[in-house]
C-alpha cells in the first residue's frame, strides 16, 4: 500500500527535476550560440585568408635613370666622350603582388577594388599558367637586358656610331646544367666549332650535340673568347642546357646598365633617352624632371605597356612634372591623369626626344600630341 503522505515529496522533486533541466537547457544556449559565432569567425577568417588567383598591380617607384639606385650608378658608358647632365629621366615601375611564388587574400583584393590607384587582375592575364617564380624572375630578366641592348642599339643609331648584331646568352636558370659556366651576356662565338646567324640556328647546333655529352661552345665574355663545355641534360630526347638565347649587339663601346632586380622591357625608351643624354653635349631635359615609360623596338618604335595608370601615380608621387607616354596606351590614360602632371604622347624615339627637347627649351608641353588628340585621332579613323 502507497502512502499518501509521500505523494507531495515526489511531485517536488520531479518538479525541481524539471526546473533544473530548464535552467540547463537556457545556460546551454548561450554557450552553443558563442561556439557557433566563434567557429563562424574562425571561418570567416579562414577564408579571408585563403589565397585567390589575382594580381593587385600598384605604383612602385620612378627611379632617375641618369643617377644610382641601390648605391650603384646606373648608367655607365666606357669607350666614349660622355658629357656631364642635369635634370632627371624617371623610368617607372609598377608593384605586382600575387605573382607566382605569392599570393593574395580576399581581403587585400577587395581593399584593392576600392583604390584608385591600384587595378586587380586575373593570375593569367598576367603570368602564363605554371610559371614558377624562378621562371619569372629569368624571364624578367631575359626581357630587362633585351630592352637595354635595344635602348642601347637605338641611341646609337641616332648618333650614327655602327655595331653588329650577335646571339648572346640573355640568361641562365637558377640551378639549371649551365649555371656556372655560362652569364647572361655572354655572346655566342660557335657551338661545337660552327657559328649560326639567328637563335633558331644555334638551337639546331646544341640539338646536334651526342646524347649525355656537354655542349662544348665559344663565346665572348669581357672581350675575351673563351672555350667552354656546357653541361647539358636530356629532357624529352634532347639535350638542354637551361638557357635563354637572344638577339643581341656587338657594341664598340661598352654601355652597362645596372637597376638592381627590376625586371621587363618597359623602360627601353627612357634607357635610350638617358644614353643620348649622356654621349651629347648639355642637359636633354633642360634640368626638367621627366618621367615615361614604354619599350624600344629597333627600328625605335615605342610599344605599349601595363599598369600604365600606377605608373602615372608613381612618377607624380616622385615630384615629376612631365610624362612621356606610349601612344599606344592613350585609351587607358585619358582621364587618368594626376594633377599637375602633364602627359605626351610618343609612338617612337624621335617623336620621345623631341618631347624632351621641347620640355627643355619651353618648359612647356603645348604643340605636343596629348593622349586627347590620339583618341580623337583613332575615332575619327573608326
Amino acid at each position: 500500500m502507497i502512502d499518501d503522505q509521500s505523494r507531495p515529496s515526489r511531485t517536488r522533486r520531479a518538479r525541481a527535476l524539471l526546473s533544473r533541466q530548464v535552467e540547463d537547457a537556457q545556460l546551454a544556449r548561450p554557450v552553443a550560440a558563442l561556439i557557433s559565432m566563434v567557429l563562424l569567425c574562425l571561418m570567416i577568417l579562414g577564408a579571408s585568408l585563403m589565397p585567390v588567383p589575382y594580381v593587385i598591380e600598384q605604383p612602385g617607384p620612378a627611379i632617375d635613370v641618369l643617377g644610382s639606385y641601390d648605391d650603384e650608378q646606373i648608367i655607365v658608358i666606357d669607350g666614349a666622350e660622355t658629357y656631364p647632365t642635369e635634370g632627371e629621366l624617371m623610368m617607372t615601375t609598377v608593384s605586382v603582388d600575387g605573382g607566382p611564388g605569392f599570393r593574395v587574400t580576399p581581403v587585400e583584393v577587395v581593399a584593392a577594388w576600392f583604390d584608385p590607384t591600384k587595378s586587380v587582375l586575373p593570375r593569367e592575364a598576367v603570368f602564363p599558367e605554371g610559371q614558377t617564380r624562378e621562371q619569372t624572375v629569368l624571364t624578367n630578366s631575359v626581357a630587362m637586358g633585351s630592352s637595354q641592348q635595344g635602348a642601347v642599339a637605338v641611341a646609337l643609331e641616332e648618333l650614327d656610331i655602327d655595331f653588329d648584331p650577335v646571339i648572346m646568352i640573355g640568361g641562365v636558370e637558377q640551378d639549371a646544367p649551365a649555371d656556372g659556366t655560362l652569364e647572361a651576356g655572354d655572346v655566342i662565338v660557335s657551338v661545337d666549332g660552327r657559328s649560326a646567324t639567328d637563335v633558331a640556328g644555334y638551337q639546331e647546333l646544341v640539338l646536334g650535340t651526342p646524347k649525355g655529352e656537354p655542349v662544348p661552345m665559344t663565346v665572348r665574355r669581357d672581350g675575351e673568347e673563351l672555350d667552354l663545355e656546357v653541361p647539358a641534360e636530356m629532357v624529352d630526347g634532347a639535350p638542354k642546357m637551361g638557357v635563354v638565347l637572344t638577339s643581341g649587339y656587338d657594341f664598340p663601346i661598352d654601355v652597362e646598365i645596372a637597376v638592381g632586380d627590376i625586371g621587363g622591357p618597359s623602360a627601353g625608351m627612357m634607357f635610350s633617352l638617358s644614353v643620348y643624354d649622356e654621349l651629347t653635349p648639355g642637359a636633354l631635359t633642360g634640368d626638367h624632371q621627366i618621367a615615361g615609360t614604354g619599350t624600344i623596338a629597333a627600328d625605335g618604335t615605342v610599344g605599349g605597356i601595363g599598369g600604365i595608370r600606377q605608373k602615372m601615380v608613381g612618377a607624380h608621387d616622385s615630384e615629376a612634372d612631365y610624362f612621356l607616354a606610349p601612344a599606344a596606351n592613350c585609351d587607358e590614360v585619358v582621364g587618368y591623369e594626376p594633377d599637375g602632371l602633364d602627359v605626351v604622347a610618343v609612338s617612337d624615339f624621335d617623336g620621345a626626344l623631341k618631347a624632351t627637347e621641347t620640355i627643355a627649351e619651353t618648359g612647356s608641353t603645348d604643340g605636343l600630341p596629348t593622349c586627347d588628340d590620339v583618341a580623337k585621332t583613332s575615332q575619327n579613323e573608326d
